[in-house]
């Protein structure tokens, strides 16, 4: 019977390598017995599609879940597409501004970062996305980010912050995920990896039970949860590992070959 597969990116299809991110060729050869074998293969990622054309080029995926749902391609077609509407993202990066919340917005081609100095963990992760994906940034003037096409986006918080009034104006429009290092991950509230993993079981006409989550992190809570079969990676959180059906071996211990080989699907 033909599974549907959904891998995230970050710490379990490719880890950090210097300032790279590395697919290990175990995966590579992974993936292709797979296809081999009649499955199909879907990257399922919090990153926009500006921040995966590596994987675009690596990997011959089946097709891709970008930021968190809001946005799916198979092979060179997009099923779906779901952007911040204009007038709450104009209002949004005015309040931001005004809880002395940092941000970045992330588009399907282009990363919004705002001109001034970070001082929160969201200056680490732009900085490390900026030198991966270097043409995909564009720095922005707070005053002048109107009209701005956008999926997502992160935010950092620090003692300074008004995160309270943020929550309280924004957390039932969009889904606040947190990944640690007062770190936050903000996705439209009707989007998440498992309603990405939902319209295309529903698209190729796929039984739940076919359908396979491969994970690490609190933003793959979702897919682990909604899939038949979820497989964790071995340094996955506490939390992740307590959901995951199976914990197979980390990156670059052939953790995706070995988890394939042990539901016997290569």
């Amino acid at each position: 019977m033909r599974k549907l597969l959904f891998f995230d990116v970050d710490g379990t299809l490719a880890d950090r390598v210097g300032k790279k991110n590395v697919v290990p060729q175990s995966a590579k050869d992974a993936i292709k017995k797979l296809q081999e074998n009649g499955h199909l293969c879907f990257v399922n990622t919090g990153r926009s599609l500006s921040e995966i054309d590596v994987y675009l080029k690596e990997l011959n995926m089946d097709g891709f879940v970008c930021g968190c749902g809001t946005y799916i391609l198979y092979k060179n077609e997009v099923l779906f597409s779901q952007t911040v509407p204009f007038e709450i993202g104009n209002e949004l990066v005015s309040d931001l501004e005004k809880y002395n919340i940092e941000w970045l917005l992330e588009g399907e081609k282009t990363l919004y970062y705002r001109n001034k100095p970070y001082t929160t963990h969201i200056g680490d992760f732009k900085d490390e996305q900026k030198h991966l994906y270097p043409s995909a940034y564009k720095e922005l003037e707070p005053s002048k980010a109107s009209d701005l096409v956008f999926d997502k986006f992160c935010i950092g918080i620090h003692k300074n912050s008004d995160f309270k009034s943020f929550e309280a104006k924004y957390s039932k429009i969009f889904t606040i995920i947190d990944r640690g290092n007062n770190f936050y991950e903000i996705v439209p509230a009707n989007c998440s990896k498992a309603t990405g993993m939902e319209f295309l079981m529903k698209h190729f006409n796929v039984d739940k039970k076919d359908t396979i989550a491969i994970g690490d992190s609190t933003n793959d809570l979702t897919m682990l949860e909604f899939a038949g079969t979820s497989i964790a990676m071995k340094h996955s959180s506490p939390i992740v590992l307590e959901k995951a059906d199976y914990v197979t071996d980390d990156v670059f211990d052939d953790g995706i070959y070995n988890a394939m080989k042990h539901f016997e699907l290569i």
